[in-house]
């Protein structure tokens, strides 16, 4: 063996160190295996060379006096060194080959350890070689320690080739070569190898199905993922904690949420990993609860929470939590040691902001032991999202003087907060430092940009920005999309030509560009690209979806074939409650309250959670089909039997529902004993049915209460002169404008559009620039006149 007397400081640079006995002054320490670096130039994939052949070879020079950085790295397996450390090495060299390959026979896998440790590759493939030649083919622990080296090392080629040469393979074999694919993000290559695996009728371990699942990351692979699930069934490794919290991941990244709560429901034993893991899931789907009844069963279990369960917990609090639940949680984080916990304080100051807590965020804030960019990032954008500029920008200074580098997901943040408060002052600012640092073509800080020119209604900025990137990804084009719901029908198309460069670009869509963009063709009443779009989703595997399946509802909707969202709403193999209220919803726009009432009484049969849009759909419902009995007995019984407290949308429709039964007079008592008889809401709907009865007496008293309590809304003024001018009070609608002009207002024209044979018609109030203008002036007074018959026959037959 080669060892070292240490006699004078040598710096080393490129020795590979096992063990043996070393002299220091006397004193009989560890010493220093040294494997030259030579040896990995002979290939382990080639032919195995003779120890002879090695120390003869023209590239191995004669052992001399080592000179400082001549190409050895030190590496000691006890204590374990860079590869440019500095250690005293002796000047005299001695050689034992014999015991050499001993010692390496003996510590090979200390180093090879070392070798992933420190990602040298060389020292790895020098043991490689020094193992070929002993024959690792017929070893499955050498064999499975070279897969596993290449396979850290991401060098999957090799490790395959290892895998291949070795003549024996265990269960171990194969799943070290499956997580080296995954951990190389090849999840093609980890199917391929688990069903090779299946086909040679290997045995299957917890572990191997564990790693199968986490490549399972997508929509896509998510009948691959149920397909292993089954097989673990089978396998009867369901029970297993460590399966089942793979299984709850692997469901929740392929998006459905319902079949990984069932999972997490059917064990039996919980650790603390998968308590964390489904804290978390409930988090990020909005189940605050949830994620609050799972920490307490976690606790009722008798495991100790860690910081990471509180970061959890704390960050599911959404506004629709008690802000005294988290000062609850903040108390227990304290008893359980984890307060000072950097991520915990995050968590807090992030909720607390979420709250609109800013002073107890700004407290606490302060109070940290620690800070972070994280804790920077999430104070300032409390600031800029409640408005607190002149905060936020002193905040903003404070944070660069003290020299913390701001990095692209720091201001994707920033520019976050400015989207939810539509803060494009802030947010142009922003984009002005994000320029000047060169980050500008950062994917996250770009999506930021165009999501907040989108929110902002400035289309043409986000545009630009989205052109200005370099690299796209799909949530930069989910972010325009945003931008394209809000504007105008003419914009429509351009939609429509993104997506199909989207395609082009072999980006794939998601759930949330299905969702926006059916969204686009039901409030551009396009049925003809609402059904491409269906085909698409069909073709891609969305249909699966039910975010997705909700949105194609809601598309037929608005579009008007209420029969297709009828078959689409029962073909849907997974509905929540969103799906029941959309079909609701469908069934109040189309005047079918009679439909409304029996779904409603279907969804109440299968037990799914009623809500505020539930509650509103079927009152709506029963407004525009003159079901006020129906309507006026749910209104009383969503508090008592529901559990759901009556919001300012509910009392209005509720107004609207009584106007149109005729009830004027009860309509505006039932204002005048609501909590919201100081909203403007609730007098414009009842300016509206009175304006639809022609009833002026009710009408003026309403209107009064209207424009006392918004004098600055165009809008109520034009309801009001239209009321008298429906009313045939010309001169009152003319005052009305009168007032309307001297307050310089201005009510932004009406717009509507119709499509027919694939063209889209736009039309604003008054307009007579249709080509056909005449014969659709015609059509609608021969329609008004035919509705007013039935209303007047509706009237007669309700009050006698």
């Amino acid at each position: 063996m080669f060892t070292l007397d240490i006699t004078t400081p040598v710096p080393a640079t490129g020795t590979h160190i096992g063990t043996g006995i070393a002299t220091v002054s006397g004193v009989t320490t560890r010493s220093l295996i040294l494997v030259p670096r030579y040896y990995s130039l002979f290939s382990p994939f080639k032919a195995k060379p003779d120890s002879t052949e090695v120390l003869n070879s023209s590239v191995f020079p004669p052992l001399k006096v080592t000179p400082a950085y001549a190409g050895y790295n030190s590496y000691s397996w006890h204590n374990v060194q860079g590869p440019y450390s500095k250690t005293a090495h002796s000047s005299r060299v001695s050689c034992n080959s014999n015991s050499d390959q001993t010692l390496l026979f003996n510590d090979w896998a200390q180093l090879l350890q070392v070798s992933i440790g420190s990602g040298d590759l060389m020292l790895g493939q020098a043991i490689h070689a020094f193992l070929a030649k002993l024959g690792y083919q017929n070893d499955e622990f050498r064999g499975n320690n070279l897969v596993n080296l290449y396979g850290k090392l991401s060098k999957l080629g090799d490790a395959q080739r290892v895998f291949d040469e070795m003549l024996v393979r265990n269960t171990i074999t194969w799943t070290t070569l499956i997580k080296g694919y995954l951990q190389g993000n090849d999840v093609e290559s980890v199917f391929r190898i688990a069903r090779e695996m299946y086909w040679f009728e290997e045995e299957f371990n917890e572990h191997t199905c564990s790693i199968i699942l986490q490549a399972c990351d997508s929509l896509e692979n998510l009948v691959r993922g149920e397909q292993l699930h089954g097989f673990v069934i089978k396998r009867g490794f369901d029970e297993d904690v460590f399966v089942g919290t793979s299984l709850i991941s692997m469901y929740s990244r392929c998006g459905d949420f319902g079949a990984a709560e069932e999972v997490y429901s059917n064990l039996d034993y919980k650790d603390l990993r998968c308590f964390n893991l489904m804290i978390s899931e409930y988090g990020k789907a909005g189940c605050g609860e949830k994620a609050i009844a799972a920490f307490l069963y976690l606790l009722g279990s008798g495991l100790e929470p860690n910081d990471y369960t509180f970061t959890n917990v704390i960050s599911a609090c959404n506004n629709d939590i008690d802000v005294e639940v988290v000062r609850v949680l903040h108390g227990i984080c304290i008893k359980c040691g984890c307060g000072d916990k950097i991520s915990v304080g995050n968590a807090l100051v992030s909720v607390y902001i979420k709250h609109g807590i800013i002073e107890e965020a700004e407290k606490f804030f302060c109070g940290m032991g620690e800070k972070n960019l994280f804790s920077w990032t999430a104070l300032l954008s409390g600031y800029v999202k409640n408005g607190n500029d002149k905060k936020a920008l002193k905040g903003f200074s404070k944070f660069l003087e003290l020299g913390i580098d701001v990095d692209p997901c720091s201001f994707a943040v920033l520019l976050d907060g400015c989207s939810e408060c539509k803060n494009l002052e802030w947010g142009l600012q922003i984009h002005g430092f994000v320029v000047k640092l060169g980050y500008i073509h950062d994917i996250r800080v770009g999506t930021a940009l165009i999501d907040l020119y989108a929110k902002c209604r400035k289309l043409q900025s986000a545009r630009l920005v989205f052109g200005g990137l370099l690299d796209r990804n799909i949530a930069s084009f989910n972010a325009i999309l945003s931008g394209f719901m809000g504007a105008d029908g003419d914009n429509e198309e351009d939609a429509m030509i993104l997506f199909s460069q989207l395609r082009l670009a072999n980006i794939k869509p998601d759930s949330v560009s299905f969702t926006r963009l059916l969204s686009l063709s039901a409030d551009q009443a396009s049925l003809v690209k609402g059904k491409c779009l269906q085909a698409y989703i069909i073709k891609t595997g969305f249909e699966a979806d039910t975010s997705v399946g909700n949105a194609v509802i809601t598309m037929y909707a608005k579009c008007g074939s209420i029969t297709d969202a009828y078959q689409y709403f029962n073909s849907m193999n997974c509905v929540d409650s969103i799906s029941w209220n959309a079909m609701i919803s469908a069934y109040a726009l189309h005047g079918q309250g009679g439909k409304a009432l029996i779904l409603f009484e279907e969804m109440k049969k299968e037990e799914f959670v009623l809500d505020e849009i539930t509650i509103l759909s079927v009152l709506q419902a029963c407004s525009y089909s003159s079901l006020w009995e129906d309507g006026f007995c749910l209104f009383n019984d969503m508090e008592l039997k529901y559990g759901i407290r009556p919001k300012i949308e509910h009392f209005a429709c509720m107004v609207d529902l009584l106007g149109r039964a005729g009830y004027l007079s009860e309509a505006m008592n039932f204002i005048s004993k609501s909590p919201f008889s100081g909203s403007p809401l609730v007098w414009r709907t009842l300016v509206h049915v009175c304006k639809l009865h022609g009833d002026l007496n009710f009408g003026r008293i309403a209107s009064k209460h209207l424009l006392d309590l918004a004098p600055k809304e165009a809008g109520s003024y034009m309801l009001v002169s239209n009321m008298y001018g429906s009313g045939g009070m010309l001169n009152e609608a003319a005052r009305v404008r009168t007032v309307m002009n001297d307050l310089k207002m201005s009510k932004e024209v009406g717009c509507s559009w119709i499509e027919i044979d694939n063209k889209v018609h736009q039309f604003v109030a008054s307009d007579k620039g249709h080509p056909e203008s005449k014969e659709i002036y015609e059509k609608l007074d021969l329609l008004k006149s035919e509705m007013t018959q039935i209303t007047d026959h509706g009237s007669q037959k309700n009050f006698c």
